[in-house]
């Protein structure tokens, strides 16, 4: 017949109203557990004192008892007494060598009290042995026994301990339960329902029934623990609630630099081309505004034969990585690495939800452009030697004795692409495909080393293009970053204008093109923006 669960919404409501927190805690728990008996240990030292910080225990005292039938009763009123008698109580944390020094004493509850910090913080709540009988050896003091360790969700073997014959033999135990209890010290189950540890093939045959009640126990504890702490008194109370500030304040500051790091590594990953899982299994998408672009090394084929591979590799690493922060601090996506090639792209379908600014054509288009300017001249640093990312100046020294010159060139383009998953069920990786990612492609193989070659579309949307508070990704990352303002200290700078200062630029940056042509690729009239500063600007 399956045992009702008592309910833990009652135990809630009630047992911050108990006089008798600990005793409502071991009715609820022998009820739930079906146990034979159930007791309590409070942790404590040679001072025998309540609320004792945990890192301060040497022993575990028998507290309460409570239990079914006559033995239960008798347990209930003369237990702590019977257990002392008995040199059950208290139990040991800690033994002293001969040679003087500490070593943890053995047995399932000392361990239990000990490890308070591993059992609360790091998951390890329930410790369970199944089958007492088979491990307990007559003519030893303590039995290694199987346990497992439940955590809240799974159960896991947990080696080397043993278990005490003494009180395996006084309570005739047949499986035992133990809890760590936050700040007080633990409970004990002697023989739970049997049926609930039955197994099958290594399997808790009722193992979902287990995990319930096993989760509802953690709760109850949860609660009895919090509820108990208010008999504390005095400097007591103080101590024990200064010690709950700390830890509260300590997991708080951890949580906020978790977030801080994880926020970090998701607009990384985004930049460097991570998708998540609602853009993996996206639907094809056509995308008219998305702005692209490619990147590449010129003359690559005859520049890595002039290196060794770990030493070429170096470079293009590092090559990539800067493409891969700068497309990162300006909004923008690493949508893949190419050999010596970069493809960045800026679409409505990789867009932070969580920013304030909607990007329109004309902010997209300059986020690009700095994305790609920030990239030339954090590659020429590291190629003169000066990027913090080569301290050493290993860069500078393999370019120098191959006797060669290391240069990027980019196009860029805006218009129509399909975008979407792309690859084997195994591989994929979400991607643009369409005319402008073509022409963007055409017009980086086409353009000229450390620069920018554009479409006249581009160009025409840059001539009247404007950072200003509406565009505020942009506004964000150039102007309030750097002290910007436009002109007569307004909120208006027009991008070249801008270009210009953020790079060290003098009055042209801007070349027009004639009659450029790549394979099937050919346009009356592009446009190159330069982004190496001569030493004349």
């Amino acid at each position: 017949m399956k045992h009702e669960l008592p309910d833990i919404d009652k135990f809630e409501r009630i047992v911050f109203k108990k006089k008798n927190t600990l005793d409502l805690l071991l009715s609820f728990s022998l009820k739930l557990m079906q146990a034979k008996q159930v007791g309590l240990l409070f942790g404590t030292d040679k001072t025998y004192a309540d609320f004792l910080p945990p890192d301060q225990w040497d022993r575990g005292v028998m507290h309460k008892f409570n239990g079914k039938g006559f033995v239960g009763l008798i347990l209930k009123y003369f237990g702590t007494i019977i257990v002392k008698y008995k040199g059950l109580s208290p139990v040991r944390l800690y033994k002293d060598t001969q040679f003087g020094e500490k070593k943890p004493s053995d047995g399932i509850i000392s361990f239990v009290l000990r490890k308070h910090k591993d059992f609360y913080e790091k998951g390890i709540k329930i410790l369970v042995i199944n089958n007492v009988r088979g491990a307990s050896n007559d003519d030893e003091t303590y039995s290694k026994i199987s346990i497992l360790a439940y955590n809240g969700d799974t159960f896991k073997p947990l080696p080397d301990l043993k278990i005490n014959n003494a009180i395996v033999k006084q309570f005739k135990a047949k499986n035992f339960v133990s809890v760590y209890i936050p700040d007080y010290g633990a409970i004990v189950f002697n023989t739970i329902d049997e049926k609930l540890l039955q197994k099958t093939k290594e399997k808790f045959t009722r193992e979902s029934e287990l995990k319930k009640r096993l989760n509802i126990l953690i709760s109850a504890i949860e609660m009895a623990s919090l509820a108990n702490i208010g008999f504390a008194k005095g400097r007591q109370a103080a101590h024990v609630i200064w010690r709950k500030e700390k830890s509260l304040r300590k997991t708080a500051q951890q949580l906020k630099n978790k977030e801080i790091e994880l926020n970090a590594m998701k607009e990384y990953l985004r930049a460097v081309g991570a998708v998540n899982e609602k853009q993996l299994n996206m639907e094809a998408v056509n995308i008219t505004d998305g702005v692209y672009a490619f990147m590449d090394m010129v003359g690559s084929a005859s520049i890595r034969k002039k290196f060794n591979p770990r030493d070429y590799f170096y470079i293009l690493n590092l090559c990539h990585q800067i493409a891969a922060n700068n497309a990162n601090r300006f909004s923008c996506r690493i949508d893949n690495f190419i050999g010596d090639g970069v493809f960045i792209q800026n679409a409505s379908p990789f867009d932070d939800g969580k920013k304030h600014f909607p990007l329109g054509t004309h902010e997209r288009i300059m986020l690009m452009a700095f994305t790609l300017s920030s990239i030339f001249n954090e590659i020429h640093l590291l190629i003169i030697g000066q990027h913090e990312m080569d301290r050493s100046g290993r860069v500078k020294d393999l370019i120098n004795k191959a006797q060669i010159s290391i240069n990027f060139r980019a196009g860029m383009e805006i218009g129509t692409a399909l975008i979407g998953p792309l690859g084997s069920r195994k591989r994929r990786i979400v991607t643009a495909i369409g005319k402008a990612v073509d022409n963007a492609s055409r017009l980086e193989s086409s353009g000229i080393q450390e620069g920018i070659h554009i479409s006249e579309t581009i160009m025409a949307t840059l001539k009247d293009a404007c950072i200003t508070r509406d565009t505020g990704t942009i506004w964000q990352i150039i102007c309030e970053t750097n002290g910007m303002k436009g002109s007569n200290n307004s909120d208006s700078l027009s991008f070249f204008d801008c270009y210009k200062k953020v790079f060290g630029f003098g009055e042209n940056v801007v070349t027009q093109r004639t009659n450029v042509s790549y394979k099937e690729f050919s346009k009356d009239i592009t446009y190159w923006i330069k982004c190496i500063p001569d030493s004349d600007d």
